[in-house]
């Protein structure tokens, strides 16, 4: 038997920015349905509301605990999405950025230790502490992407070479990636403390 010498050639490098630009949009779709499912649980068991059992005791987080969690997602993501577009600011828009989203995630577990309510306290309860929990979890993994963009900008820069176009579509999609999961943010703060 002859061996087999296929070689997989690699993409080309250009193809890489319009790569980076759709897998972004892509997540952004993923994330979409990901949390849809809890948008779904939320008005499906406050419709049933089976027993009554929809709000078990006294089951109302604080407004200004959401509030300021979702205040915090959205400047940094504002900040982040404005910064790279003006190039002098995009490294310090980053740290504020990822600095930001960190002080939010950590408001989050601080409202859990404040709760006068545990997930067992009803469907809205359950809904509450899934949607948050996931949505927090998910708000770090945002931050690593951009702590490794904003990480690679600065060594980049300290290169002379900060007009690459790979890093400059990462950083492109990582903000609208970022910008995109503090919408679904605010649409969980609607959801969950106002509605």
């Amino acid at each position: 038997m002859e061996a087999s010498t296929h070689r997989i050639e690699p993409e080309p490098r250009e193809w890489q920015p319009r790569a980076t630009w759709v897998s972004a949009r892509l997540l952004c779709g993923a994330i979409s349905f990901f949390f849809m499912s809890f948008l779904f649980g939320y008005f499906y068991l406050r419709l049933l509301n089976t027993n009554h059992a929809w709000k078990i005791g006294d089951v109302n987080p604080s407004i200004g605990f959401g509030a300021m969690i979702a205040s915090l997602f959205l400047i940094s993501a504002v900040l982040f999405r404005l910064g790279i577009h003006r190039r002098d600011d995009t490294l310090a828009t980053g740290v504020i950025a990822a600095l930001l989203g960190l002080a939010g995630v950590v408001l989050q577990f601080i409202q859990y230790a404040t709760l006068n309510f545990g997930p067992a306290s009803g469907g809205y309860a359950s809904v509450f502490f899934g949607w948050t929990a996931a949505y927090a979890v998910l708000a770090v993994a945002g931050l690593v992407w951009i702590e490794i963009q904003t990480a690679t900008l600065w060594r980049a820069r300290s290169a002379g070479s900060s007009n690459d176009p790979e890093l400059l579509a990462g950083l492109e999609a990582c903000s609208f990636y970022w910008a995109y999961f503090a919408a679904i943010g605010v649409i969980a703060f609607i959801v969950l403390y106002l509605v």
